[in-house]
């Protein structure tokens, strides 16, 4: 099996060399890295042209992230892809452990992602939550009747090339985040398949979301009118495989509905559904989590608190409540050091790169 490594990059100029760095270190001897910069307007060209003559390089006017995917793997020969962020890194042995469990109708592999700071020191916590079992029907069956499922972010996922080729025919134009269709997609097409060791880092820093430190209603929107995108996608593609699914698969959607809620509670002039109220989208939310059967019940209970706690509290409170749910670096230490007694997202460090 060959692995193509794709990198986009835009304006991570501080990040991307390591990176690139990450992915030539991949142990395994068949494989590619591929660079598109997407119009970057920093000096991220200086430090990729640095890379020519070990990992291809191309640099295009900007397309947004779905645009330079979809170039860089037109020019990728790979079995199986990862796309890798360029303020992410990979652990040398990914690919041995992907390679591994491996099976024809696989649509991905996912694994869990250690976070990093900016400076790339680790934050001794990894994501997401994955349960111990490893059962792909049950993974879609629960997929197919909630929209929602496990899964990490971008580069903690290697897909089939196949699956990729597929999924980015039907990707529509209107959706920018090649991300999200590739992970709306993958259960519908094919398996998925996990592993619980981390096998990636995910950096946080001033740009991306996990580094949220105030709210944004029109954020919170766009994230919404995203999500309707993805469930006309969801609907299209199961339609097209003969995949009984919920003519509202947003209203099951344990992920959507948290934002549904705080986009409600925080701005409700704006907030896209009008017909929403606050106790409605709560009631609505406790049933999905109910339903969400990818939830250990701590965090069921952890949720139901939050739920309660944003409906019942002053606005000034409420605030801080949806922001510490949504941006984990933005919670006070006592917030962080209590839901560290009951989480299960505590990571061995992984050996620090030099």
């Amino acid at each position: 099996m060959k692995l193509s490594v794709v990198i986009a990059n835009h304006n991570h100029r501080v990040f991307v060399g390591a990176a690139i760095e990450s992915a030539l270190a991949v142990e395994w001897p068949d494989k590619e890295v591929i660079i598109v910069d997407d119009g970057s307007s920093d000096d991220s060209r200086s430090v990729i042209q640095s890379f020519q003559g070990k990992a291809a390089t191309y640099f295009r006017p900007k397309s947004g992230q779905l645009g330079a995917h979809i170039f860089g793997f037109a020019q990728s020969s790979g079995d199986i892809i990862i796309f890798l962020d360029a303020d992410d890194l990979l652990e040398p042995e990914v690919m041995q452990e992907v390679a591994k469990v491996w099976r024809p109708g696989v649509s991905k592999i996912q694994y869990r992602m250690n976070l990093i700071d900016a400076a790339g020191a680790q934050l001794g916590t990894a994501i997401p939550q994955f349960l111990r079992q490893n059962d792909s029907e049950k993974l879609r069956r629960i997929f197919l009747r909630t929209m929602t499922y496990a899964t990490p972010p971008g580069s903690g996922n290697a897909y089939s090339r196949d699956f990729v080729r597929d999924a980015f025919a039907l990707a529509p134009a209107t959706i920018p985040q090649s991300d999200a269709v590739l992970l709306t997609l993958a259960p519908l097409m094919g398996d998925i398949l996990t592993i619980r060791r981390p096998l990636a880092r995910y950096r946080i820093h001033a740009t991306n979301a996990m580094a949220l430190r105030s709210l944004d209603a029109a954020k919170l929107r766009i994230r919404l009118e995203q999500d309707i995108e993805l469930a006309e996608l969801f609907r299209s593609a199961a339609g097209r495989l003969q995949l009984a699914v919920a003519a509202d698969p947003l209203s099951r959607s344990f992920s959507h509905l948290q934002y549904r809620l705080a986009s409600r509670l925080v701005e409700p002039s704006g907030h896209p559904f009008r017909g929403d109220t606050v106790t409605g989208i709560g009631c609505r939310l406790v049933c999905a989590a109910i339903i969400y059967s990818q939830m250990r019940l701590r965090d069921r209970a952890i949720l139901l608190v939050w739920i309660i706690a944003c409906t019942l509290t002053p606005s000034y409170c409420r605030r801080n409540l949806i922001l510490w749910r949504f941006a984990a670096i933005s919670r006070p230490q006592p917030i962080k050091a209590l839901l560290g007694a009951f989480s299960s997202l505590r990571s061995p460090r992984l050996p620090d790169r030099a």
